[in-house]
């Protein structure tokens, strides 16, 4: 729900764009730049869409763009990526999609998977203690991270949680999930999937409580789909029975997700164990990127795939890339092969798994979907149910960012780790006055890459302190 966090996305007057002829060239002349300028998170990523393809090139309407919006937010998975596909398929069907969807994804994840095949140089314990200034750089990055997750929880708490009940949810989620992830109360032996249900669980248990405590929505909800000329949809990709294999084949793999691991050996398979973790947490998210955040770290750090201060510092470089967080998969996919297997090709190979794995419901599902669209948007269902899901996410979000102020506080800071405590705690408010409070209203571009900046410069704090054993 980290779309729903900050949907402030500017409406233009509602017109009947003339129809306007999108070749491939034109697709990829226009992702290709957004893939290396998207900055700022999956909001700033449908604003940019929105002034991009509806305000300057007429590609569709905005009540269309819209209604296409709020069909992603009701499927798991990343609701910006999956714009970025379906915007390219509505002009030139699954091959335009696939080129649009791509082109914005590349950038950040080639990054992030080069730095994941890295992490080891410079990201783990063991490297860290012999070198102070380079404990300082991660610790200064980790404390950023976790600043950022801090101000998309507030944001989304203030847009999702408006109602006394979405409170409640989302403060009973949070209890729940702290309760039984129990990290902060004692170490808990598991394998970070005897107890993994409880996310799903917790999700759609929102969602039917907001579809029976609410009620019907009220009539003036329900809108009408208007013709393929007023939209500017020209192909909706596969068809029907297409869209339902994919539907299906994303539900059969979910399924053997859970049972393969269940059933092998993973010194023997440890690939299919990443696939298999990954693509479990991109089916049942309804979150974005930050609420994906606590089943990434429970999936990777428990299991001892990365070490904890890996996972934290390629969190914060995420946040500094363009693109989606989801990014972030490529990155523990190459630490995670590299770290098992000691080889360059190994860990490319984790990268290719993990990114897909994480990506590849939510993509498969809006190519599924989209031939559905007509109908999908008229029933009310998931319009009833999506409070729910918002305010779970919520839930599921503050959870993580105490559980990971915490870890950051016990791994990265003295006694215990590189920095002192007084530091890592004072970057950590720079982070969040630098991403949070501090607003460039008449500079859109310095908004745009407001927090790579904010990273970069924790990131040298942390450096100076650890340089300079600050106290």
């Amino acid at each position: 729900m980290d779309d729903f966090a900050e949907q402030n996305v500017e409406e233009p007057k509602t017109t009947v764009p003339a129809k306007v002829q999108v070749g491939f060239a034109d697709i990829a002349k226009h992702f290709v730049l957004m893939g290396w300028t998207a900055f700022g998170g999956p909001a700033a990523h449908v604003g940019l869409f929105q002034k991009t393809f509806v305000e300057r090139l007429g590609w569709m309407s905005a009540d269309v763009f819209t209604e296409l919006f709020a069909v992603c937010q009701c499927m798991p998975g990343p609701s910006s990526t999956q714009m970025s596909f379906a915007l390219g398929t509505t002009k030139q069907g699954v091959a335009g999609g696939l080129l649009s969807g791509i082109l914005f994804q590349y950038p950040g994840a080639i990054m992030m998977t080069i730095l994941g095949l890295t992490a080891h140089n410079w990201a783990t314990p063991q490297v860290i203690s012999d070198y102070t200034w380079l404990a300082g750089l991660v610790g200064g990055l980790s404390a950023a991270g976790v600043a950022l997750v801090a101000s998309a929880a507030i944001g989304l708490w203030n847009k999702a949680c408006g109602s006394a009940d979405a409170k409640v949810l989302a403060g009973f989620c949070c209890i729940v999930l702290l309760y039984y992830s129990a990290e902060l109360i004692a170490p808990v032996e598991r394998n970070g999937r005897n107890w993994m249900w409880i996310f799903p669980t917790l999700i759609i248990f929102g969602g039917a409580f907001t579809y029976l405590w609410r009620g019907p929505l009220p009539e003036s909800d329900t809108r009408g789909a208007p013709t393929a000329e007023e939209s500017g949809v020209e192909h909706f990709g596969l068809g029907p029975i297409g869209g339902a294999m994919l539907i299906v084949l994303v539900a059969l793999v979910f399924v053997a997700s859970y049972v393969l691991p269940s059933v092998l050996e993973e010194s023997s398979f440890k690939r299919l164990f990443w696939f298999s973790a990954f693509w479990r947490t991109g089916t049942v998210i309804w979150g974005g990127g930050q609420v994906v955040l606590p089943l990434l770290e429970n999936e990777m750090v428990p299991t001892g795939w990365v070490d904890k201060s890996v996972f934290f510092a390629g969190l914060a470089l995420a946040q500094a890339m363009p693109g989606p967080l989801f990014n972030f998969a490529a990155f523990l996919g190459a630490a995670a092969g590299y770290k098992a297997y000691m080889t360059v090709g190994e860990g490319v190979l984790g990268a290719v798994l993990c990114w897909l794995g994480l990506f590849g419901p939510g993509v498969m599902l809006i190519f599924g979907i989209l031939p559905f669209w007509g109908q999908f948007r008229s029933n009310d269902t998931y319009k009833r149910a999506l409070p729910g899901l918002n305010a779970a996410a919520v839930g599921l979000l503050c959870a993580a960012l105490v559980q990971m102020g915490a870890g950051v506080r016990e791994n990265n800071t003295k006694p215990n780790g590189p920095i002192p405590k007084e530091a890592s705690t004072c970057i950590g408010l720079i982070a969040f006055w630098g991403v949070h409070w501090l607003k460039f209203a008449h500079r859109p571009i310095l908004t745009q890459v407001q927090a790579p900046i904010v990273v970069v410069v924790c990131g040298v704090l942390g450096l100076i302190s650890g340089a300079i054993e600050m106290r």
